[in-house]
């Protein structure tokens, strides 16, 4: 009847006319939305729209008295199991899930498709809270307590909880051993932990389900190809673990051979010193350690310290065989520039005198910039 009153207007109103104006347009849709007030005052007794009737305002109020939908219109901000819960819907829910009115299979049958409908709604959490407390009714129908682990798996995967749903597909097939969605869904969690051995596994469980399954035929091949790949990563991050440790103590070796004495005040007690004891703290050297160069000298990060200023210089790579003035030159030539905060031009090379400090008597021993680094280091103090 409507769509008769509908195609009867528009043919009035048209009048056979194909191209229109916009102004002829919005005349006819004012005139359009009068007709409709009309028959609405007609049908409600000339009272026109019903106070109570929604509108584009108060649709989603009116929504949330519904005890279907209220559980689904949380405010902005509002955090699931916060919202006000509904008197009618909060009824509603004490009966379906009353064990002193139903079955332990018909609570257990309620949490399930509770569940499955906030599965649904992307209600992960709340589904996985379904799911459990239908399994808490200890329902004595296996079929639906296999569902609930199979369904519960199926929320915790998209949680990315993959151990989780995988042990409940554990669950699901020791209740059901024939439930093929279990094992299909074990295999995509293992696939997503990587752990190809679980894969194999459960995809021989479903291969001896259904032989002739493409999908788990396809894993189990992609299983097989991936743990190849794993094998070869894990045995070259061995191989370089292992270079590493040869290279660490080649260093010490060297570094022992040339008579250099480290201190074990710094080591906490240990005995053994690696190469992260040698590193300076300060942070522009921080990750810079001893190394040997290609002609097997040591290489050493050095820092100069200048206290009447409070500034530093780093020298990332100070060759033992380097002597101090070529460093120094470099940084304070006669020709060069003085450094920004020498506003004195007080550090000029051949005023430099250069001091390490002995921690153990709390006093500086000099340097002569015509030493070696090497000199330096194994100096007796």
């Amino acid at each position: 009847m409507t769509e008769e009153w509908k195609e009867k207007i528009i043919a009035e109103k048209l009048g056979g006319k194909k191209e229109w104006s916009e102004e002829e347009r919005a005349a006819l849709a004012r005139s359009l939305d009068e007709e409709l007030d009309r028959r609405l005052q007609k049908a409600g007794g000339g009272g026109g729209r019903p106070k109570d009737a929604w509108t584009e305002e108060n649709w989603k109020e009116q929504m949330s008295e519904h005890p279907l939908f209220s559980p689904y219109l949380l405010e902005e901000g509002v955090v699931e199991g916060e919202a006000a819960i509904n008197p009618l819907s909060e009824g509603l829910a004490q009966i379906k899930f009353d064990p002193d009115h139903n079955t332990p299979e018909e609570v257990a049958q309620s949490y399930k498709e509770e569940g499955n409908f906030q599965f649904k709604f992307k209600k992960y959490r709340l589904a996985i809270a379904n799911f459990s407390e239908g399994l808490k009714q200890q329902c004595p129908d296996q079929e639906v307590n296999s569902q609930l682990h199979n369904n519960r798996a199926a929320a915790h995967c998209q949680l990315g909880n993959y151990r989780s749903a995988i042990k409940d597909c554990e669950k699901a097939i020791e209740l059901k051993p024939e439930y093929m969605k279990a094992v299909v869904r074990a295999v995509d969690c293992a696939t997503k932990l990587k752990s190809w051995d679980e894969v194999f596994a459960w995809c021989d469980q479903g291969l001896l389900l259904d032989p002739a399954d493409a999908k788990l035929k396809v894993s189990r091949a992609k299983a097989v190809k991936e743990k190849k790949i794993q094998g070869r990563d894990n045995r070259r991050k061995s191989q370089e673990a292992m270079k590493k440790r040869d290279e660490v103590q080649s260093v010490l070796s060297v570094i022992k051979s040339r008579g250099v004495r480290l201190g074990a005040s710094h080591i906490k007690g240990s005995s053994t010193i690696t190469l992260e004891d040698l590193e300076s703290h300060h942070p522009a050297a921080q990750g810079s350690r001893v190394h040997l160069s290609h002609s097997g000298e040591l290489v050493w990060p050095v820092m100069l310290v200048y206290p009447e200023y409070q500034e530093s210089d780093f020298i990332q790579e100070f060759t033992e065989s380097d002597y101090f003035s070529d460093h120094l030159e470099v940084m304070f030539g006669a020709d060069l520039p003085p450094a920004p905060w020498d506003a004195e031009h007080k550090y000029r090379l051949r005023d430099l005198q250069v001091f390490f400090e002995d921690r153990a008597k709390e006093k500086l021993c000099p340097v002569d910039p015509s030493w070696m680094l090497s000199q330096a280091l194994v100096h007796p103090r």
